[in-house]
């Protein structure tokens, strides 16, 4: 009996491990969007911030979306569009397309159903974070006299939910006259200030850092008081970055703060790289997507058997050289390495680079981004054909 007992709780604890590390997320980040009626075009430069967002994280956080808006006093102002999930970057772009502002900004409502959220035992709660990530075009709830009331409703809910979480409040064409409501929202719940956003780029860049896992300038709350937060006594440093797309096909490059993009055989040097700035600490994924027609169309029309390698390769990535996937963290070791700023890109330790390895379309480019970034050169690659034929780049 004994050994039975014990290999029955053998068995449990196995369970649990395998629930704790592979069920359980390290980081769960819902989006709590503004879809109350605006001036137009509001809603769809948030919709598309999120999705792009969303997109951005990593497959392994959990991710969720929930949207207020509505008639002041009846059911249906807020309501959870996704709930929470791993490696759904996309269904959250798409769902948050689909959605139609309309009525007041029930931005309490929202707030007070985001933490029910966070409050059963399933879906699990992130393991490092918890973050609600809230986006409005409003300073306060519409449909709310007594704000202050409100503020108390929030901190009570907390605290009764015995949560620890992190907000993150993000304005979007907030009008200055109406800022205040977000700030005083804000500290009720022990979050830094909110950061306001006039442009649809603006707000882009700025959910992109909330929702990467790590330092934001922020800490955890578990249960807030009335005192706010203490905000950072300086700002982390900013430091000049550049992608570089050293191939002959068209690229388009995701997960970038600014548009990087260039069309099949561009040969200017600006129309190959995009270049932007990222803060100590900050961390972005990066996708190449090759579209266009080939950029040597001859070899195909000289053999049919030929078959164009336009896999892109990833070098200056956390990963290592000649990586398929591309993360880019300004650590300190990346931050500390010497950097050659006499070019135009400044290289070895700012700089990321994409290239194919056909030696027609991009093999000299996986050359030239090792050398940009200080790793190995790779050897150039030969093309053998489905005719048994070979192409090699020495000729």
């Amino acid at each position: 009996m004994v050994a039975v007992l014990l290999a029955v709780a053998a068995v449990v604890a196995g369970a649990g491990a395998y629930v704790w590390f592979v069920l359980v997320p390290d980081y769960r980040t819902a989006f709590l969007v503004d879809a109350s009626a605006g001036p137009a075009g509001r809603f769809g430069a948030i919709a598309a911030a999120v999705g792009s967002a969303a997109r951005n994280s990593g497959d392994g956080d959990a991710l969720s979306v929930r949207r207020f808006g509505g008639t002041c006093g009846a059911t249906g102002t807020t309501a959870e569009v996704v709930p929470t999930g791993r490696g759904q970057g996309d269904r959250i772009a798409t769902a948050a397309r689909t959605l139609t502002p309309s009525g007041a900004a029930t931005l309490g409502d929202g707030v007070l159903a985001a933490i029910d959220d966070f409050s059963g035992l399933y879906p699990f709660r992130g393991k490092k974070s918890n973050r609600i990530v809230v986006v409005t075009g409003h300073g306060e709830d519409a449909c709310t006299e007594d704000q202050v009331a409100l503020r108390k409703a929030i901190r009570d809910r907390i605290a009764a939910a015995g949560l620890t979480l992190e907000f993150r409040f993000v304005g979007y064409q907030v009008p200055k006259s109406r800022q205040d409501g977000l700030r005083q929202l804000a500290a009720a719940t022990g979050a830094p200030k909110p950061q306001f956003a006039r442009s649809a780029e603006d707000l882009t860049t700025v959910l992109h850092k909330l929702t990467i896992p790590g330092p934001d300038g922020a800490s955890h709350v578990t249960v807030p008081g009335d005192t706010p937060a203490p905000e950072p006594s300086t700002e982390r440093k900013q430091y000049d970055f550049s992608v570089v797309m050293l191939t002959g096909w068209g690229v388009k490059v995701s997960g970038a703060p600014v548009s990087c993009a260039a069309e099949t055989n561009e040969t200017s040097t600006d129309g190959r790289q995009c270049r932007f700035k990222l803060a100590e600490g900050q961390r972005i994924r990066l996708t190449a997507e090759l579209h266009g027609p080939d950029p040597n169309p001859m070899r195909a029309q000289n053999n049919p058997n030929y078959r164009p390698m336009n896999t892109p390769y990833w070098y200056g990535c956390d990963e290592g050289p000649k990586s398929r996937t591309c993360t880019v963290t300004m650590d300190a070791e990346r931050v500390s390495r010497p950097v050659d700023t006499s070019a135009k890109t400044p290289t070895t330790s700012r700089v990321a680079c994409v290239a194919t390895e056909d030696p027609a379309g991009g093999g000299v480019g996986m050359v030239t981004c090792a050398m940009l970034t200080g790793a190995s050169s790779p050897p150039m690659p030969e093309i053998t054909y489905a005719d048994g034929s070979v192409d090699s780049p020495q000729g």
